[in-house]
């Protein structure tokens, strides 16, 4: 871009200006604007998202899918960070189940509750991202693996995620 494009685009980003529409206030406003090459955005005021939002039902958090989780061990300061496209509560009720499976299929959390005699805070589960798309939901999981100090989730989990980001994540 030459440095008269970017001057042209700086000029046009500043001579547009953003306020509430009020009718009278706004047609007098208008007028001052123009005057100095002001060309007025109008931004209503009142906006059914206000009303709407307010009569929805809340989900509780167990009840959200397409989410990226955290679990944290209530013993000590490791926790296991997932994804799920089901509701979480189904994802989480595996998990504490996944203890009655074989000793070789357990999974990381299980082995670290009966190898450590820890239990997992499962009431406290948090949710850490919201995201429909399997793939950004695990970059999602990934980033959010990479970010813990100890964690339970193999390292494998992400593979596909270079550590050359890290510094730029930890910002």
């Amino acid at each position: 871009m030459t440095q008269e494009q970017v001057e042209f685009i700086i000029v046009l980003e500043l001579s547009q200006v953003t306020i509430p529409y009020s009718k009278s206030a706004s047609e007098k406003f208008n007028g001052i604007l123009k005057k100095y090459k002001f060309q007025p955005v109008y931004k209503p005021i009142n906006n059914l998202n206000k009303f709407i939002t307010i009569g929805k039902d809340k989900i509780k958090k167990d009840e959200h899918s397409g989410v990226v989780y955290k679990i944290d061990c209530k013993d000590c300061n490791y926790a296991y960070v997932g994804q799920t496209k089901r509701k979480l509560r189904t994802r989480l009720k595996e998990h504490m189940n996944d203890v009655r499976k074989p000793v070789e299929a357990l999974s990381v959390i299980s082995n670290h509750r009966i190898n450590n005699d820890h239990c997992m805070d499962w009431e406290n589960t948090k949710i850490l991202d919201s995201e429909r798309s399997f793939y950004k939901r695990s970059i999602s999981e990934m980033i959010h693996i990479k970010m813990q100090t100890e964690v339970l989730n193999k390292q494998r989990d992400t593979d596909r995620f270079s550590d050359i980001y890290l510094p730029l994540l930890k910002q």
